[in-house]
């Protein structure tokens, strides 16, 4: 099941916290990486790869910071992942969490990290700060996020396994 937040139709974002351009395949604010937004819209959570140097890259990039070749795949995340280190928002949360609070924020590392894999922050809605340690597994999941208007896009969060 997607987990879905919902943003208020009357605050604008600009566009470095509002990646729904980005979202797109063309348009005057849409980059190379729409691909990474599509997958997460079909339950896929990708990321770039380098075919030259093999380099995991994350986030998605367009070129590879190693090398700077262009010549990138898409590649699928691992599923569940091993928490690095956590703590509890009680306070503080963005708009859009704030009926969420207080909820759990992780440091997840996925694949065989740092050689060949990734390591990123993210909500577990379903844990709370008692349950959680670190080494614990996880697993990400799509986050629909909805508006403002009828906007539809899509991040990741984590929950327990």
């Amino acid at each position: 099941m997607v987990k879905s937040i919902r943003i208020p139709d009357t605050i604008p974002f600009p566009p470095l916290l509002d990646l729904w351009e980005q979202q797109e395949k063309e348009g005057p604010d849409a980059t190379k990486i729409y691909q990474f937004y599509k997958n997460l819209a079909e339950g896929r959570f990708t990321t770039t790869k380098c075919k030259d140097c093999g380099k995991l890259l994350y986030p998605p990039v367009a070129i590879c910071s190693e090398c700077l070749s262009e010549n990138l795949v898409w590649v699928d995340i691992p599923k569940v992942g091993e928490v690095y280190a956590f703590t509890e928002i009680l306070a503080g949360a963005p708009l859009q969490f704030q009926d969420k609070v207080p909820f759990v924020v992780a440091i997840v590392r996925f694949g065989n990290y740092p050689e060949n894999g990734i390591q990123l922050s993210g909500i577990v809605f379903d844990a709370s700060y008692d349950e959680m340690e670190v080494g614990a597994k996880v697993e990400w999941e799509p986050l629909e996020i909805l508006g403002p208007g009828e906007k539809r896009r899509y991040w990741y969060c984590f929950k327990k396994v």
